[in-house]
């Protein structure tokens, strides 16, 4: 029977390696603007957005849509964008990252171009066309390439460096370049401007520096460069220096005469002599800007006067403009939160694109509607890199992000996300002591219903916000509303409609659904109750902590308590000193009950009589509790796939499917599956697969669309592993692929119902006859709420080839037929 399931998962298997992926960045913080022909692209730190549209001749952007997004899932090396550039003479697309060159789009396909091809460093900061040449900066100098007649590759022509240019180039380290009409290259560096006539290029004597005598400008600074026929602007920190190409006389600008006195984001001469300044300071490290000032962006008019565009005013909203462009005689912004905008008049046409919020997911949680949640945050009081971003949410395709500039949730760092009984989603945050202006401390509550109630809970009590006059009202202050710490590590279900909120440092409260403390208890054998996790399967309560002794059991289904009875300690040292990041609990088909433990000492199993741990070499491992802990217990066998891919790595997370399927996400290899009725792993990584990233951050799973939701810090991939809620829809049109068939190929024909890839609600049933009108075969769904016939009769015998007639029929007597043929 064993052997007969293996040989049925193994097909199950192959179904699953050809289901869909996909991928989801985030798209709205955009880098670039360029145009090809009518169409419109913008790059970001998840990849590049193509904007098209259905008029000959658009407008403005209200005439786009989002057509497609390019990113490591569709071939791209890197999905932070910086610069792009489209290159007529070869018809190409040029895509420069921040970490892995560049890539180029043609009709042949992508091109990748590195360090190995002599590319000086794979940051590349700005692209540049110039006849058959193209200028590359990056942070190591400056490159240039050309094609050859007939070759569809770039070759490298020369390297510029402060070395190889007797010191003319500034620096090495390339910031901004820009390429005047009057033919001069204008380049900034961190140790200041150069600039040089084009056609003297390989002339070192004939570069120049913007600072020195009679130039305002600082000396061994850089910043942004612009220049259109009449001026030239460079800003250095948080002032502007503008010079009359015609007479050489220079004008400064700064906070005494119309700037923010931010710092300068981005720098834009238009064709009609105005310049335009938007303010942001740039943090590498968290790939982040900051603002603190109203002003998004100021306008110096030709004719000398001075508007600045405040926040949430004219279209705009909040987010730093990264990058001004001019296309077509219109301004574009590039913004840093909110997608592109586009000057109409006096105000500003915004297009965003439909994207999720961030690309760092912390957790993953589904509601009762089946909307997905997602968390940003970090243990940090502190912004870290692509999170702190607060939550979003993906409804029926839609995504919709919550954060203190939209919403009243109290905080950014959204460590932790969940949902309770009553459909109310618990978002929790990390202690912000000394946080960012705006966060706040402990949990809040939403209730999306109608109307939408927040409610903020910390050490001081709880409060609710007032939809009315948009601010929080005061808080009640009573005892059983005041969390044990404001450091909110982890929200997790309870018995009957509790929750449990992980306070970290200091234990465990558990809250009804009134918003009442009902019980506050601390874990034995953690000395400082730093609990990151918490999972109740009905029967047991586990709970996980930050290295503060590791894993501890509650044995009994009542609620824990200090000092209570059924606490159990793990007895494997390895598990009591240690990070817990997830809990599984599963009944299997050949050893009963099992409780799978991803820790950052590895991964464990207690069948509640004995521990386990599996490995790369040895499959499992079987403590001993004696001076050789760990013995072996089950071996692989030959070619039999290993967890994690042989790879030794710590696993991140866990998830247990609704097919009884577990899945471990992991630090550096991807995913792997574990079937309990075949016992076999099946392992999912870069570049086998298209993940964004082999960190594996949390796991989650969509019932409406049958999908396991991967969550690494660079956004979000899905799998089609099976649905359990379909969606409404009827009997459509019905399409097998491939058609024809060739079991010896295919293994399987796929009938499925287009277009929601789904049947109707209730049981449908498929019906294979040959061409006599015989019936061969009976079908029943499967997990993906499709049929799939493996070209044999129901007695098991091979069908021989010829044409086949397939009839679907669902529960309310509709019926859809069609045919395939059958290739032996």
């Amino acid at each position: 029977m064993k052997f007969r399931l293996v040989s049925l998962m193994l097909l199950i298997f192959s179904v699953l390696h050809c289901s869909t992926w996909q991928t989801f960045s985030n798209t709205d913080h955009t880098y670039d603007l360029v145009k090809k022909g009518k169409d419109l692209y913008l790059s970001s730190w998840g990849g590049v957005v193509e904007l098209k549209s259905t008029n000959q001749n658009p407008q403005n952007l209200n005439d786009y849509y989002e057509a497609t997004t390019i990113n490591t899932g569709s071939g791209l090396v890197s999905n932070d964008i910086r610069s792009m550039a489209y290159i007529d003479f070869s018809q190409s697309l040029w895509l420069g990252s921040s970490d892995e060159g560049i890539t180029i789009i043609n009709s042949s396909g992508m091109q990748q171009v590195g360090v190995s091809l002599g590319l000086p460093s794979a940051k590349v900061s700005r692209i540049i066309e110039h006849q058959s040449t193209i200028l590359v900066a990056s942070s190591a100098g400056l490159t240039s390439f050309y094609y050859l007649e007939g070759v569809n590759f770039p070759l490298m022509l020369h390297q510029y460096t402060y070395e190889n240019t007797s010191g003319g180039l500034a620096g090495n380290n390339i910031d901004d370049m820009m390429l005047a009409p009057d033919g001069n290259l204008y380049v900034s560096t961190s140790a200041g401007f150069s600039y040089i006539a084009l056609d003297s290029l390989e002339v070192d004597s004939a570069w120049h520096r913007l600072s020195g005598i009679g130039s305002p400008v600082p000396i061994g600074m850089g910043g942004k460069i612009t220049a259109n026929s009449n001026f030239l602007a460079v800003s250095v920190m948080n002032s502007v220096y503008l010079q009359n190409l015609e007479t050489g006389v220079w004008r400064v600008f700064n906070s005494l005469n119309g700037l923010s006195g931010e710092r300068v984001s981005s720098l834009l001469l238009d064709s009609e002599d105005n310049l335009w300044i938007s303010y942001g300071t740039w943090s590498e490290s968290i790939l982040n800007f900051s603002n603190s000032h109203e002003t998004l962006m100021t306008t110096i008019y030709s004719d000398g006067s001075v508007f600045n565009w405040q926040k949430n005013l004219a279209g705009l909203e909040h987010s730093t403009i990264s990058r001004i462009v001019q296309l077509d005689n219109s301004i574009y912004l590039c913004s840093w939160g909110n997608g592109i905008y586009q000057k109409s008049g006096d105000e500003w046409l915004n297009f965003s694109p439909s994207t999720i919020g961030f690309p760092k997911i912390a957790q993953i949680a589904t509601d009762k509607n089946n909307a997905i949640w997602f968390a940003s945050g970090y243990i940090s009081d502190q912004p870290v890199r692509k999170g702190s971003m607060g939550t979003c949410m993906l409804d029926n395709g839609s995504w919709q992000t919550y954060n203190i500039n939209n919403s009243p949730i109290h905080t950014d760092n959204i460590l932790t996300v969940a949902v309770d009984n009553l459909n109310r989603k618990w978002f929790g945050t990390w202690d912000n002591s000394s946080s960012p202006t705006g966060w706040e401390r402990g949990l809040s509550i939403f209730d999306n219903g109608d109307p939408n109630i927040w409610r903020h809970m910390t050490r001081d009590g709880l409060r609710i916000w007032n939809n009315e006059t948009l601010a929080w009202g005061d808080f009640d202050g009573a005892t059983k509303y005041k969390l044990t710490t404001a450091t909110v590590a982890g929200i997790y279900p309870a018995e009957g409609d509790l929750m449990m909120v992980m306070c970290y440092d200091g234990g465990v409260d558990v809250i009804n659904p009134d918003m009442e403390i009902v019980e506050r208890f601390r874990l034995p054998n953690s000395a400082n109750q730093q609990m990151l996790y918490g999972y109740y399967n009905g029967s047991q309560y586990f709970f996980g902590t930050n290295n503060d002794n590791g894993l501890v059991i509650w044995n009994h289904n009542s609620i824990p308590v200090t000092g209570g009875d059924h606490w159990v300690i793990p007895p494997p040292q390895d598990l009591n000193n240690c990070i817990v990041y997830g809990v599984v609990s599963l009944d299997t088909p050949y050893e009963g009950r099992q409780h799978w433990i991803a820790a950052s000492t590895g991964l464990f199993m207690w069948n509640e009589t004995d521990w386990y741990r599996y490995d790369t070499m040895i499959k499992r491992f079987k403590y001993n509790n004696s001076s050789i802990p760990w013995v072996n217990d089950t071996l692989y066998y030959e070619n039999e796939e290993r967890l994690f891919g042989s790879v030794r790595t710590t696993p991140t997370s866990i998830l247990l499917d609704p097919f009884n399927r577990i899945w471990i996400g992991s630090l550096e290899n991807g995913l792997t599956m574990y079937n309990p009725e075949t016992e076999r792993f099946t392992n999912y990584f870069k570049p086998n697969f298209p993940l964004l990233s082999n960190y594996i951050t949390t796991l989650g799973y969509d019932p409406v669309r049958g999908n396991l939701m991967i969550g690494t810090p660079d956004g979000l991939n899905t799998l089609k592993i099976g649905r359990t809620v379909k969606p409404d829809t009827k009997l459509n049109k019905m399409k097998a692929f491939p058609n024809p068939f060739r079991p010896a190929i295919h293994q399987s024909v796929q009938i499925v119902n287009m277009p929601d890839d789904s049947l109707p609600a209730g049981t449908s049933t498929c019906k294979i006859f040959d061409s006599s009108g015989a019936i061969v075969a009976v079908i029943k769904e499967n997990a993906f709420s499709r049929f799939e016939w493996n070209g044999r009769s129901t007695s098991g015998k091979e069908c021989s080839s010829g044409i086949y007639f397939y009839s679907i029929g669902d529960e309310a007597g509709n019926v859809k037929q069609g045919k395939l043929a059958l290739i032996r």
